[in-house]
């Protein structure tokens, strides 16, 4: 959607075309990251969503995130790969939940 190469739901087209506005004149690469790359992102967004419509969620310092975050960036921290591990059934891969 960014690259125009996809069409753009009218859900998010507001967004889209403001993330156009501010790439105009910049040099920008846009890059997937997989899931496992970014895992304190995908967990604080689960979180934020969680919240939903309730008064927001503001940590200000390491010792107030939840126990998860902590493991998460201590991972990172210490540069352990986070891995995505599939349980083999019938002789295929199938993705654990």
């Amino acid at each position: 959607m960014i690259e125009r190469a996809w069409h753009i739901p009218w859900k998010v087209s507001m967004e889209v075309r403001r993330i156009h506005v501010l790439k105009e004149g910049l040099e920008v690469a846009i890059v997937h990251t997989p899931r496992e790359g970014n895992k304190l992102a995908d967990f604080m967004a689960n979180i934020v969503f969680s919240f939903a419509g309730t008064n927001y969620i503001c940590y200000n310092d390491f010792q107030y995130l939840p126990s998860e975050a902590k493991t998460i960036l201590n991972m990172d921290k210490i540069q352990l790969p986070i891995l995505r591990i599939r349980k083999i059934q019938n002789g295929n891969f199938a993705q654990d939940r």
